[in-house]
């Protein structure tokens, strides 16, 4: 199985799902999710949320509830 390559761009409701903490600021653009494909929605940088945990990529094709 291919391995995932690390997001760039990372919407709210992935970010609060796979990520370390809750940003407390962030600088957001419409973009596309690099873990849901989410396209037009806003975005950040994974680092806002600490980084993503260990295994998002695994745990990524499981749906997120907004």
């Amino acid at each position: 199985m291919k391995k995932e390559s690390y997001p760039k761009w990372i919407c709210d409701p992935c970010g609060r799902k796979h990520g370390k903490r809750t940003p407390l600021m962030a600088t957001w653009h419409l973009g596309t999710c690099g873990v849901c494909a989410k396209k037009a929605t806003p975005v950040t940088e994974p680092r806002d949320y600490g980084h993503l945990k260990d295994g998002w990529d695994e745990l990524k094709h499981v749906e997120v509830s907004a």
